[in-house]
């Protein structure tokens, strides 16, 4: 099943569109557990600011005995997450997907800050000034290191 759903703050102003594929051989996904699935993972959505960007949601289910097994795949350009779980109920994994989405988007999140930072790396050309003394260099260089230094 595939739907497109439109996030609204106080169902007034459109934030953005998001994708849900629902996916299961076992037909697990009924109305209210794929209500469940978008009301839920379209929260970190909104919280995270993505709105700028096309997002999409693969979601699978499984039957594994008596648990649920799902797997929620997240797309965005540039951004490609997937979390897995294992619960006795299909909404207690969907619980535990969203927690695990919300965790590796604050993860992701915080790594663009760190390398907005940053900032641009500083250009070498032949005029820059030597960053090691010939020493230096020499000994790099014997430890075959001196590459991955200067990549930095």
């Amino acid at each position: 099943t595939t739907e497109i759903y439109t996030l609204s703050l106080h169902d007034a102003l459109p934030i953005c569109h998001v994708q849900f594929n629902f996916h299961s051989p076992d037909q697990l996904f009924t109305h209210p557990l794929q209500k469940y699935c978008r009301d839920k993972l379209a929260k970190p959505v909104v919280r995270h600011k993505l709105e700028e960007e096309e997002v999409r949601f693969e979601i699978e289910a499984v039957k594994h005995g008596d648990s649920t097994g799902m797997r929620v795949l997240f797309h965005q350009p540039g951004v490609h997450i997937t979390v897995s779980t294992l619960h006795a109920d299909a909404y207690g994994a969907v619980d535990l997907a969203v927690d695990k989405l919300k965790r590796k988007l604050a993860d992701t999140e915080e790594r663009r800050r760190a390398l907005a930072r940053r900032g641009p790396l500083p250009s070498l050309n032949d005029e820059a000034e030597d960053i090691f003394t010939e020493d230096e260099e020499e000994v790099l260089r014997e430890m075959g290191a001196l590459d991955a230094v200067l990549n930095l």
